[in-house]
């Protein structure tokens, strides 16, 4: 954001536009000029970097290059130099000269020499000591540089925000993001409603009751708003004249190659150390093999408003979604609130309750979840809710195994691999697994395999014995987890130790001539 004073706008009927620069070689030129500036004058004091810059103004549109500049300075590190704190040089040398009145620089000099000597420091020092602290005296120690093109977005935004400084509200549609938005809009204390696809963040309610300070904090959401893939925004401005006027501000996705956005990975951050305990303790279990954990996924809109759950289990395979929140620290009126979210949620969602926080067992009403719940003291279940995930995922490989009896499955090849077979049909490898009935392959955990082919295994399998042996004429025949072909086969390794090759293999006299 920039001071109100270096806004540039252009109007057009009800419409105001932020004056944004083109992202082209003439403003490239320009902002390249200026970084260069900060980049090569580190050790030079602010002073000498103002009279370089106001040079650059020359014939060029002031408020533009001084907006830029306000963004180069927030990327600086000034500090003062000096040897001696210059309050306390300054009141040295003022009582000093109090005593005698100075007319001359060689007086000067003469005081100067004498508060010297008093502070034990060399007159120089004592002199670059005196307004070290001024804004004109401070040294430009460090510059974080960035490129010319990140400069001209950097500042379309602010100007964008500047202009929503005058903003009474808001409406705003979008597809993507909406975590990040709903938590900027909830960090900034705005007051929002949805109608249809969109929302409306309302501002002041009256011209006689405008704040800017509202107006910031709408402007605080454009980031987040930038950084979705598809939005659109119309705020109403006030121009403040005799008579306040109101205009519509427009932009949209269109216009975000003219943005900066920040489009770095989020670092994951949790609301609570319970949340931040589940999560970690749910990766270390055999359930994220098979379940993505995803933390606060995109908000769901119910009838309620907006609810942004904790996290969402998606299936890797079945893509099988179910939402999980966990109600930690709660009072009765927060509870409350919070179940009438939950049961307006046209969606699949696992419920973890806290107990041991509340009263719970006096509340005067039931939890009328038609969702699962799951009641806990002090530490959310992880194996509860590993157990809750592997009766969803049975129940859905059963699903896909049932809606996809009776479909006949083309095999082509002797050693086919099930997720192959999976992909082809859209479903996944359980349900494969599951609903396989060729009598021509036998089903293993990755490939399905020609008995032809399984009965050559075993021809060449009769006259070996070494346990590594035997693995080599398997995956000879590109054939993966030799151990479960073996035990197919009919044949059982002897082990000595835990050496494998000092292992062998038999056939059991039974099935020798099967």
């Amino acid at each position: 954001m920039l001071p109100s004073e270096l806004l540039l706008t252009r109007k057009k009927k009800d419409r105001i536009y932020p004056a944004f620069v083109p992202i082209d070689a003439e403003h490239k030129e320009l902002a390249a000029e200026l970084i260069a500036v900060y980049t090569n004058l580190t050790g030079k004091k602010k002073s000498e970097i103002d009279e370089l810059v106001t040079d650059l103004e020359q014939g060029l549109n002031f408020k533009l290059v001084r907006g830029l500049r306000t963004l180069l300075e927030r990327r600086c590190t000034f500090n003062s130099k000096f040897k001696v704190e210059p309050v306390l040089a300054r009141k040295a040398v003022f009582e000093a000269a109090n005593t005698k009145k100075v007319t001359s620089y060689a007086e000067r000099e003469a005081v100067l020499e004498t508060v010297a000597t008093n502070l034990n420091v060399p007159v120089p020092d004592l002199d670059l000591s005196l307004w070290a602290d001024q804004d004109s005296e401070v040294v430009l120690n460090a510059f974080t540089e960035l490129k010319p093109e990140e400069l001209l977005k950097a500042y379309n935004l602010s100007l964008a925000q500047t202009l929503m400084f005058k903003a009474t509200g808001m409406t705003l549609a979008f597809k993507s993001n909406s975590k990040t938005i709903f938590r900027a809009i909830k960090h900034n204390g705005l007051m929002y409603t949805l109608k249809g696809d969109k929302i409306r963040i309302e501002g002041a309610s009256s011209l006689l009751k405008l704040s800017e300070r509202y107006g910031t904090s709408l402007a605080r959401l454009l980031p987040a708003i930038a950084n979705s893939d598809e939005w659109a925004i119309d705020a109403e401005i006030v121009v403040r004249r005799a008579t306040p006027r109101i205009y519509h501000f427009m932009l949209d996705s269109s216009s975000k190659k003219l943005l900066r956005t920040n489009e770095q990975a989020v670092k994951l951050t949790f609301d609570s150390l319970l949340e931040e305990r589940f999560y970690n303790g749910f990766l270390s279990t055999s359930a994220a093999n098979s379940w993505d954990l995803i933390r606060e996924p995109d908000a769901v809109f119910t009838s309620k408003g907006v609810s942004i759950p904790d996290f969402k289990f998606k299936h890797k395979e079945t893509g099988t979604e179910i939402y999980f929140e966990i109600v930690g620290y709660w009072t009765e009126e927060y509870l409350r609130k919070k179940l009438s979210k939950l049961r307006a949620m046209q969606t699949n969602i696992l419920v973890a309750i806290d107990r041991s926080l509340a009263c719970f067992n006096a509340l005067k009403f039931d939890l009328e979840l038609d969702q699962p719940v799951i009641l806990f003291s002090g530490k959310v279940p992880v194996g509860d809710v590993v157990r809750f995930l592997a009766k969803i995922e049975r129940e859905a490989i059963k699903k896909q195994a049932e809606s996809f009896m009776g479909t006949r499955i083309e095999l082509e090849g002797d050693v086919i691999p099930i997720k192959d077979i999976a992909a082809r049909y859209g479903i996944g490898t359980d349900a494969v697994r599951a609903c396989f009935d060729d009598p021509g392959y036998v089903v293993f955990k990755e490939v399905v395999v020609k008995n032809e082919l399984l009965q050559e295994v075993k021809e060449k399998l009769v006259s070996v014995r070494a346990y590594v042996e035997a693995r080599g004429v398997i995956e000879g025949f590109g054939l993966p987890n030799p151990d479960e072909v073996l035990a197919e086969l009919g044949f059982t390794v002897n082990w000595k130790g835990l050496d494998p090759d000092a292992a062998s293999i038999e056939l059991p006299p039974t099935t020798l001539n099967s």
